[in-house]
């Protein structure tokens, strides 16, 4: 659940109160139901995850960098 004393962006780091259909995100060989929850899952800030999806990167591969090789 959301906390509402957070403002917008600050909001999207926790699972949503209500789930609307939204636009599928594939990143890294997974399919998420929006861009959020792929930062979530990889524990990536959200506006990383957006520009992978909507610039069609890493959708099947992890990057080809260092930190990839450990989880944080």
């Amino acid at each position: 659940m959301q906390p509402k004393e957070l403002h917008a962006h600050a909001r999207i780091k926790y699972e949503p109160t209500l789930i609307q259909k939204q636009l599928e995100c594939r990143l890294f060989g997974k399919t998420f139901r929006s861009v959020a929850e792929a930062a979530r899952y990889y524990s990536l800030a959200p506006s990383t995850a957006y520009e992978y999806h909507h610039e069609r990167l890493h959708r099947e591969t992890f990057p080809n960098r260092k930190r990839w090789n450990k989880w944080k």
